[in-house]
C-alpha cells in the first residue's frame, strides 16, 4: 500500500514538472508581446497629429507633411485610448466646446392633458429636490453672513422663475450649489450679482460663443472646485454628532451618497429626505416616556435615568412626551401596562400631559379604552397640565364627562400634592 502511494506520489510530480515546463515558454512569449505592446503605446503617444478640415466639411487627421494647399487646425492632437471600434485622440484634454448661438425665442408651451398625471410624480420630485438643494445652499452661505433665510420666499420665488422660463423652452430651474458658492467667493453682497450675470451670459451667448470652444473644461471644474470646497463645513457635523448621533449619521450618509452619485446629486438627497423621514418616523413612534419622581432640589425627573426612588406604591406619575397619534398610541398603552405590571398596589396613575401637543381621534380613542382597561383593574386614570387644545379635543369627545372633571388637573404640582395626599 505504501508502495502504491509513493508511485501515486512520483506521477503527481512528473505531471507538475511537465506543467511548468509548458508554461514557461508562454510566460516568456507573453512578456515580449507586453514589451512590444509598451513600445507601440509609447511610439502612439509620441505621434504628433494634426487635424484637416475638408471643403465638404468632414475631418481628418494626418501625421506627415500637409499639402501648401491644405492647413491644419493648429492643434496638437495625440493618440488617448482605444474604446471598442473607436480611437479616442486627445488635445490637451476636455474643452467646452461648441456652444449655439443666440437667445432662446419666446413661445406658448403646449398643454398635453393627457400626460399631467404621468408627468405629475416626476414634478413633485424635481420640484422637492430643487427646493431642497436651494434651501441648502442658501443655509450653508447665510451661516458665514449672518443673514436670515425666508423659505417661503425662495419657494415661490422658484415656481415663478420655472412659470417663466416654460415660456423660452428652458430646463427646471433652482438655486446652484457651484454658481452660489462662486458668487459668494466673488464678494457677492445682493441680487443684483444675478441681474449682472444674467446680463452677462446673454452678451456671451449673443457674440462671443465662438470665443469659448477651447476653453478647457479642467478651467471651469478648478474654479467650481475651489468655490465649493469653502462650503465643506466638519464643525456643524461634530456639533451634531454631540446632539443627536443619529441626525449626523443621516447627515454623513447624506455627504457620501451625494458625492458618490455626482452629478446625479438628486438620488443622495433623497436619501437624505427618505433618512430623515424614517428618523422622524421612529422617534415619532417611541416619544420618551417614564415614570418620575422628586430630585433632592425639589424637580421631576425620570427615576431611571437618575436612579431615584418611586413616590408611591400606589399613586405612579408616567410623562409622556410626545403628541398622541395612530403612530404611537401602542407605545402609550404598553406604556401604562408596565406600570401596572411594575406597580402591583398601584392604585391611581397620573399622566403629566403638558408634553403631548396634539392628539387624534386613534388617540382620544386609546386613552378611553385604557381608561376602562384601568377602571376595571380598579386603578384610577388621572391627567395634569393638558394643553388647551388636547383638553378641548377630550371634552368634545365627551372623555371628560365620561370620567369627570375632578380627573383633570391644571399643574402636575397641584395634582401631586392632593393625589398623594389621597393615596399615601
Amino acid at each position: 500500500m505504501a508502495q502504491l502511494e509513493r508511485a501515486g506520489g512520483l506521477e503527481n510530480i512528473k505531471r507538475a514538472a511537465e506543467a511548468g515546463k509548458m508554461l514557461r515558454p508562454l510566460e516568456v512569449q507573453r512578456a515580449q508581446l507586453k514589451a512590444q505592446n509598451n513600445k507601440r503605446r509609447i511610439v502612439l503617444h509620441a505621434l504628433r497629429l494634426e487635424g484637416v478640415k475638408t471643403p465638404s466639411g468632414l475631418m481628418f487627421f494626418s501625421a506627415g507633411k500637409l499639402p501648401p494647399d491644405m492647413h491644419g487646425d493648429g492643434e496638437a492632437w495625440r493618440f488617448s485610448r482605444i474604446s471598442g471600434n473607436r480611437v479616442v485622440l486627445s488635445s490637451g484634454g476636455a474643452v467646452v466646446g461648441y456652444i449655439p448661438a443666440g437667445l432662446p425665442r419666446f413661445a406658448v408651451p403646449a398643454l398635453d392633458w393627457s400626460l399631467m398625471l404621468a408627468l405629475l410624480p416626476s414634478a413633485l420630485v424635481m420640484a422637492l429636490i430643487g427646493f431642497m438643494e436651494a434651501t441648502s445652499i442658501s443655509k450653508a452661505i447665510a451661516t458665514t453672513t449672518g443673514e436670515r433665510i425666508d423659505a417661503s420666499k425662495e419657494l415661490v420665488g422658484q415656481g415663478l422663475a420655472n412659470i417663466a422660463d416654460s415660456f423660452f423652452g428652458a430646463y427646471t430651474v433652482s438655486g446652484s450649489f457651484s454658481r452660489s458658492a462662486v458668487a459668494a467667493r466673488t464678494g457677492a453682497k445682493t441680487g443684483l450679482f444675478a441681474i449682472v450675470s444674467a446680463l452677462a451670459v446673454m452678451l456671451v451667448l449673443l457674440f462671443f460663443t465662438q470665443y469659448l470652444y477651447a476653453l478647457p473644461q479642467a478651467v471651469l471644474a478648478v474654479i467650481v472646485m475651489m468655490a465649493v470646497f469653502g462650503l465643506i463645513r466638519v464643525a456643524p457635523l461634530v456639533h451634531a454628532w454631540k446632539v443627536d448621533r443619529l441626525d449626523a449619521i443621516i447627515g454623513l450618509i447624506t455627504f457620501v451618497t451625494t458625492s458618490l452619485m455626482a452629478p446625479a446629486i438628486a438620488n443622495g438627497i433623497l436619501l437624505g429626505i427618505v433618512s430623515t423621514l424614517l428618523a422622524f418616523l421612529v422617534k415619532s413612534m417611541r416619544p420618551r416616556a417614564e415614570i418620575v419622581a422628586y430630585k433632592p432640589d425639589g424637580t421631576l425627573a425620570g427615576i431611571k435615568t437618575h436612579a431615584l426612588e418611586p413616590l408611591s406604591q400606589r399613586l405612579v406619575p408616567v410623562r409622556f412626551d410626545g403628541s398622541l397619534t395612530f403612530a404611537n398610541v401602542s407605545y402609550f398603552e404598553d406604556v401604562i401596562l408596565e406600570v401596572i405590571a411594575s406597580y402591583p398596589k398601584v392604585k391611581a396613575v397620573l399622566v403629566i400631559g403638558s408634553g403631548i401637543n396634539a392628539i387624534d381621534a386613534s388617540g382620544e380613542e386609546k386613552m378611553r379604552e385604557i381608561s376602562e382597561h384601568l377602571r376595571q383593574a380598579g386603578i384610577e386614570l388621572y391627567f395634569s397640565g393638558l394643553k388647551h387644545q388636547v383638553l378641548t379635543s377630550h371634552k368634545r369627545s365627551g372623555l371628560v364627562d365620561r370620567l369627570g372633571a375632578g380627573r383633570f388637573f391644571a399643574s402636575k404640582k397641584q395634582a401631586l400634592d392632593i393625589l398623594l395626599e389621597r393615596f399615601a
